[in-house]
């Protein structure tokens, strides 16, 4: 990333933050920057939450394209864009969901083997407490190539997919 630019992510809940963070931070496959929960589907930004954000900032929205509702969303790419703080808003659209782009890019038949997860109620809980979730990534040879690589079929293929600008491809 240029000098003098800020990422601020957007997630929509604590697994996309926890693997976001992961991503940045342990494996650094994608660029650095701030990770904040927030769902761009569901709930309106405001000038409050905007405001602390540094000149320069660019904005990725994180979000599932599982359930078609698309109003919120292009409100609030609107609203971003319109922002003096914030030079651009990046789209990057999880087809389906974050499970679904996980399957995609690690070796593995179902999503708890990522985790050792018992069931699938367990692990959302199991993928967000795990302390090494680098290294099962890696064990599940996991690549960021595969991952958030789609772009959506339905009504959210309107914004593609802009993950090809945040990921540190060796």
């Amino acid at each position: 990333m240029k000098k003098g630019k800020h990422i601020q992510y957007y997630v929509e809940g604590e697994d996309e933050k926890k693997l976001v963070d992961t991503l940045k931070t342990n494996l650094r496959l994608i660029e650095p920057g701030k990770t904040d929960i927030f769902n761009t589907i569901q709930k309106r930004f405001t000038l409050a939450q905007i405001r602390p954000l540094k000149q320069n900032t660019i904005v990725v929205l994180v979000y599932d394209t599982d359930v078609e509702e698309t109003d919120i969303l292009q409100q609030n790419i609107s609203f971003l864009n319109k922002q003096k703080a914030i030079s651009e808003v990046l789209c990057i659209p999880q087809v389906n969901n974050l499970e679904d782009e996980l399957l995609r890019s690690c070796q593995i038949k179902k999503i708890t083997d990522l985790t050792h997860s018992p069931s699938l109620k367990d692990y959302k809980r199991d993928l967000i407490k795990c302390s090494n979730l680098n290294i099962r990534l890696q064990k599940c040879k996991f690549d960021i190539t595969k991952f958030w690589s789609s772009t959506p079929s339905n009504l959210f293929h309107h914004w593609g997919n802009d993950a090809h600008k945040i990921k540190l491809l060796k």
